[in-house]
């Protein structure tokens, strides 16, 4: 049975699947140097490598200048959409924000592939509105949590494509996959194969 782990900062297990992702998070936006078109152009060809950009995006609750985030953000947004690569997105209480964002790049680049929130927490109709924008989510440690109804029961009806991930959480991937398949009420090589399937569409318009 094949395990993807789609976002992660600590060491993958052997015979799991993480995509190489390469970015500059919302948190580090401001340690750029202030003049940095060298170092972007060094950036550009380290993400010229990976499969996905990322993560990379906008974070209302961290003190890093709104400005500055959005530039860096907008920047990576560019790079992506030119060589037609997905993004890994980190996205907290700027959904709209990155919603607008896909829209104006959409109507400059077509056929791009999805991005992807991750650690997504929201409900149903959350990702649905997300989906419809071109965006996708993935699931980490909160759906072990019974206490968090809201995303285990988003897990539960989700119909549009999804990912499963540990990020920086102490689990496995395996642990997150046996939870998800038990709140979906599927077996685990089902779970598997749609996840699986989800990951080869992801990379579909992405050139290789």
């Amino acid at each position: 049975m094949l395990l993807i782990d789609f976002h992660t900062h600590c060491k993958t297990a052997e015979g799991v699947i993480t995509p190489r992702s390469f970015g500059i998070h919302p948190w580090k936006a401001d340690r750029c140097p202030q003049d940095y078109q060298e170092f972007l152009n060094a950036y550009s060809e380290q993400c010229l490598d990976a499969e996905i950009i990322g993560e990379c995006g906008l974070d209302k609750a961290c003190n890093v200048d709104w400005r500055l985030q959005t530039a860096i953000f907008r920047w990576q947004v560019e790079i992506a959409a030119e060589n037609h690569k997905p993004m890994v997105i980190h996205c907290v209480r700027a959904a709209n924000e990155v919603m607008e964002m896909r829209c104006k790049v959409s109507s400059l680049h077509s056929g791009l592939p999805p991005w992807v929130i991750h650690g997504f927490i929201g409900n149903p109709q959350q990702a649905e509105q997300l989906f419809r924008a071109g965006i996708w989510v993935s699931f980490g440690a909160a759906i072990l949590d019974y206490r968090r109804e809201k995303v285990r029961n988003c897990l539960s009806t989700i119909s549009t494509p999804f990912f499963l991930e540990t990020d920086d959480a102490d689990c496995g991937i395996a642990e997150i996959y046996e939870a998800a398949a038990e709140i979906r009420k599927c077996s685990l090589e089902k779970l598997s194969d749609t996840i699986k399937d989800n990951y080869t569409s992801l990379f579909v318009n992405s050139v290789k």
